[in-house]
C-alpha cells in the first residue's frame, strides 16, 4: 500500500514536472569542486521505505566516500519516471520492469543497470474474511493507484480468470486501506511489503490474498535502477559510484532494519508514515533483494525475455526487444 501523500505537507519545491523533496544525498561538508551531482527520480510522487536504501547511503557518508552528491526528484504521477529521464530531468531512475519493458517499445532508450528486487511479490487483496478467487473476480471493484506495473499485472490475471476490463470496475483514490476495510472497494492490488505494513499499521486483521504469480503474473522483478543508455556511456565512473554506494546502503539496512527505517524517519519527516510502517514494509521488503545466489542487482536475460514476451503477449505492448535491449550488468560494483 503505497499512500499519496498531498505535496502540500511535504515542503516541496517543483522544478518542472519535478517535485523535489527536502533531501540531498550528497556530502553536505563537501566543496562542489570535490564532488559530482547525480539526479535521482524515484518512481512515486512521494517518498517511501524503498528509498531506505539510499537514505542510509547518505547517513553513513557512502555517497560521500564516492565523491557523489545525490539529489533525490519525485515524478507527478506513478507512470513518468520514465518520461522524465528520456526528457532530460533526472540521470538515474527507479522503475518497474513494465515500465522498462513499455519505454523500449515506444523507442525511449532506456537501460536498467540494476535489480532493485528480484522477483515478483504483486498481490490481489480483499478484506479480511473474504476469500478471492479467479473464479469470483467477475464484476468486483478493484483499487488500482495507475501505475503502468498494476494495469500489465491485472491483464495476465484477467487473461488467467477468461475475463476483461469490461468484466471489472477499477477505481482509484489516496488510500485503498480504508476503502477494502469499509467495503467500498472490493479488491485492492499493490505489493505484499507495502499492503502487509499498510493493514498492520491500521488494524491487528490481515487481508486475505492471492499471489499474482499463482493466477497468471509472470515471476519476475519489480523494481529496478535505470538511466538513459547514452548518459550511462558517458557518465560509467557516476553509474557505477552510486550503484556502489547504494549496495553499500542496502547492506547495511537489511543487517540494520529498524535503525534503517527510524533514518528514513529522521530524512522525511513529513512523508506521512508512521515508523511502524516503514520498519514493517522494509523488513517485508528483504527477502526480495536477493537471488537464489545472494547476490545483489545482478539482472539476467531471462527476466527481460520473460517481461517482454508477456507484455507482449496480453497487447500492453506491439513487440518484444532482444534481452539486451533492456538492461546491462557493466556498471555492478
Amino acid at each position: 500500500m503505497r499512500r499519496f501523500i498531498p505535496f502540500l505537507t511535504l515542503g516541496v519545491l517543483t522544478i518542472g514536472a519535478l517535485s523535489v523533496v527536502g533531501l540531498s544525498l550528497g556530502n553536505k561538508s563537501s566543496s562542489s569542486s570535490s564532488t559530482t551531482t547525480v539526479r535521482f527520480v524515484y518512481d512515486f510522487p512521494g517518498p517511501d521505505f524503498a528509498l531506505i536504501p539510499l537514505v542510509v547511503a547518505q547517513n553513513k557518508g557512502y555517497f560521500a566516500d564516492q565523491g557523489l552528491k545525490v539529489n533525490v526528484a519525485f515524478p507527478p504521477t506513478t507512470s513518468t519516471t520514465a518520461l522524465e529521464l528520456s526528457q532530460g530531468a533526472g540521470d538515474i531512475g527507479f522503475v518497474t520492469t513494465t515500465d522498462m519493458a513499455v519505454a523500449v517499445a515506444n523507442k525511449i532508450p532506456l537501460v536498467s543497470v540494476a535489480n532493485y528486487s528480484m522477483s515478483n511479490n504483486w498481490a490481489l487483496f480483499t478484506k479480511p474474511g473474504t476469500p478471492l478467487s479467479l473464479s469470483t473476480l467477475k464484476g468486483k471493484t478493484v483499487f488500482s493507484y495507475g501505475d503502468t506495473w498494476t494495469e500489465a499485472m491485472l491483464s495476465f490475471v484477467l487473461k488467467k480468470a477468461g475475463l476483461t476490463s469490461k468484466d471489472i470496475t477499477i477505481t482509484s483514490g489516496t488510500n485503498d486501506i480504508p476503502l477494502i476495510l469499509n467495503g467500498k472497494v472490493d479488491v485492492s492490488t499493490s505489493t505484499t511489503n507495502y499492503e502487509l505494513a499498510g493493514f498492520a499499521d491500521v488494524t491487528t486483521q490481515k487481508p486475505e490474498m492471492i499471489m499474482g504469480t499463482s493466477v497468471g503474473a509472470p515471476n519476475v522483478p519489480v523494481w529496478v535502477y535505470a538511466v538513459l543508455g547514452d548518459w550511462g556511456k558517458k557518465n560509467p565512473d557516476k553509474v557505477s559510484k552510486f550503484l556502489a554506494a547504494v549496495k553499500q546502503g542496502t547492506q547495511w539496512a537489511v543487517a540494520h532494519p529498524a535503525e534503517a527505517a527510524t533514518l528514513f524517519d529522521k530524512a522525511y519527516p513529513k512523508s506521512g508514515y508512521t515508523n511502524q510502517y516503514n520498519a514493517l514494509g522494509w523488513k517485508l521488503t528483504i527477502p526480495y533483494l536477493t537471488n537464489a545466489q545472494g547476490q545483489y542487482f545482478v539482472q539476467t536475460p531471462k527476466q527481460w525475455s520473460t517481461i517482454a514476451t508477456a507484455l507482449k503477449g496480453v497487447g500492453v505492448t506491439s513487440s518484444v526487444s532482444p534481452a539486451s535491449s533492456y538492461f546491462t550488468n557493466k556498471y555492478l560494483p
